[in-house]
């Protein structure tokens, strides 16, 4: 079988997942910039997709846990940046200022948003668990844990487009 014939199986064909990994792969395109069309990539996340798939929550939403999940991969658990790896350019100064600023997004999200929920975003986008475990771990039901982690998705969306300030300000008003 040639390689061309290989990438055009279906993923389920390609990579069996069984047990514990079983539903918890799914396939999520990837924006590359401006000039690089758009590459699907495998990401971890039976809860987020779960949410995607019933149409609790939208690709903004989406879009919003994988900046996230990059910058933490990115700043937090030290993984080289995905914008700057395609791109060839950048020495070891470019990498670090890249790391420095997913460092200071995902702390400004903690602050911003509370440890709950930057606890919550571990759990549901970088573990990939479902909502029904993520209620377990916390001991809460699953209806409540989905409207935690909807509330908590629309507060990160909105905190990457810049609308989250401005909300809090006309709030105070």
């Amino acid at each position: 079988m040639t390689t061309a014939a290989e990438a055009t199986r279906p993923i389920e064909e390609a990579v069996p997942m069984q047990g514990a990994w079983k539903n918890r792969i799914a396939l999520a395109e990837l924006d590359q910039g401006k000039d690089r069309p758009p590459t699907n990539v495998l990401r971890r996340g039976a809860g987020l997709y779960g949410l995607l798939r019933s149409g609790t929550i939208t690709q903004r939403h989406v879009d919003a846990a994988q900046r996230w999940a990059r910058d933490f991969e990115t700043g937090i658990m030290g993984a080289s940046d995905p914008e700057r790896r395609g791109s060839g350019g950048g020495d070891i100064h470019d990498m670090l200022i890249a790391r420095s600023a997913a460092v200071a997004r995902c702390e400004s999200v903690r602050r911003t948003l509370g440890r709950y929920a930057s606890d919550l975003l571990v759990l549901l986008v970088l573990d990939g668990l479902s909502l029904e475990k993520i209620a377990k771990h916390y001991a809460k039901n699953r209806q409540g844990m989905t409207g935690a982690a909807e509330l908590l998705l629309e507060q990160l969306a909105d905190y990457y487009e810049g609308n989250f300030f401005h909300r809090r300000i006309d709030a105070d008003n």
